[in-house]
């Protein structure tokens, strides 16, 4: 895996996560325990910091990255899908989904449970509330989330959750 040191600042990795070898996280990166991160991600704390809490999933290339001194904070159990993009300042609270393709611009909040759905574009400085659902380009709420949606939102987030430990004790590299 590619864990890269920038300018004194060493990524910090929490117990029982999984850095497919082909991502890179760089400097002042701070991972929960029990993350995954997929291939091709990119989680890049030169500027600013970047805090993912434990249990969630960054998956294959998505690109977390912050402007000078600010936080991108992904708190526990969130889901960020395939080739998504987050850049902070941002916060994006615990069991929210982060839809494929989609992006989170500077100064947004995402807070509880909600979901931003694939290929959206949430502006800068919005806001989605707690149990919303977010979609389109640029993204507005167009729903309440029931309590279906959010459990099958962390189903998702779980299932990646075992998947890090999997890959952990079964993925090989085959070399010919």
């Amino acid at each position: 895996m590619a864990i890269y040191e920038f300018e004194g600042k060493r990524p910090l990795i929490g117990q029982h996560c999984f850095i497919h070898p082909q991502a890179a996280v760089i400097g002042d990166v701070h991972l929960g325990e029990r993350c995954f991160v997929g291939a091709g991600a990119v989680i890049r704390a030169d500027y600013g910091k970047i805090v993912v809490g434990s249990g969630s999933n960054i998956q294959e290339n998505a690109v977390i990255h912050a402007e000078p001194e600010t936080i991108a904070l992904l708190e526990e159990n969130v889901l960020i899908g395939h080739s998504a993009i987050v850049h902070g300042p941002c916060l994006i609270q615990h069991n929210v989904t982060v839809g494929m393709g989609s992006i989170v611009s500077n100064g947004c909040e995402l807070h509880s449970e909600s979901l931003l759905g694939a290929g959206s574009v949430l502006p800068p400085n919005q806001t989605v509330p707690s149990r919303k659902l977010a979609i389109g380009n640029p993204a507005r709420v167009v729903k309440d989330l029931d309590d279906n949606y959010v459990m099958y939102n962390q189903l998702g987030t779980q299932l990646y959750q075992e998947l890090a430990q999997r890959c952990v004790k079964g993925l090989k590299l085959i070399e010919e």
